[in-house]
């Protein structure tokens, strides 16, 4: 009876273990943060900034990128990228565009995590002038929360990304300097 008791609890603990770490995977998340433009020449122009995250992205979807990559080439890479979304991002009033999430990583760190969030390269506020570079197709947004949900980021706006062989992807290099995200914090 006790052998019995143990196997049942044992595998409903196994069974959760498994649910919360598929729905940490799939679980939707809300941030708010604010923008430094950079768009006004005497002054910083401050935009709310809304980032949901449907679901991260998972190490064999990174690997399966990584393997249309290699056999069957850039293009196909983009268009199999492009029918992954994860979320999005906006800002809240004005000119703001919605911009499609490809892929997003919640990395943890000793004190809180670490948010990369990529998209393909576009202009995300109608309302200023942005040139596009094609040796830089993507954006990148790299949040850095402590364990209350609260910090800031970058924005990239012209960025080259890397596959790695483990299953993530990083922020290989960019064009121009980065846009600060401030007051980021968990959007309740």
């Amino acid at each position: 009876m006790i052998k019995g008791f143990i196997k049942t609890l044992s595998f409903t603990v196994i069974i959760a273990a498994w649910l919360s770490a598929g729905a940490f995977l799939r679980a939707e998340e809300e941030f708010q943060g604010k923008l430094l433009t950079g768009s006004a020449v005497a002054a910083e122009k401050v935009v709310k900034l809304k980032i949901t995250i449907e679901r991260y992205t998972s190490a064999d979807e990174v690997l399966k990128l990584l393997d249309v990559f290699s056999q069957q080439g850039y293009e196909s890479f983009v268009d199999k990228f492009r029918t992954m979304i994860k979320g999005f991002f906006l800002t809240v009033g004005g000119h703001g565009v919605k911009i499609n999430i490809h892929a997003a990583h919640s990395i943890q760190k000793e004190k809180g995590r670490q948010i990369l969030l990529f998209a393909e390269q576009q202009s995300w506020d109608l309302g200023s002038m942005q040139r596009g570079d094609s040796r830089f197709p993507y954006m990148v947004i790299d949040l850095n929360l402590d364990e209350k949900g609260k910090g800031e980021g970058k924005f990239y706006e012209q960025a080259n990304i890397k596959l790695n062989p483990e299953g993530t992807i990083e922020l290989e290099s960019y064009n121009s300097p980065p846009k600060r995200i401030f007051a980021v914090s968990t959007k309740k």
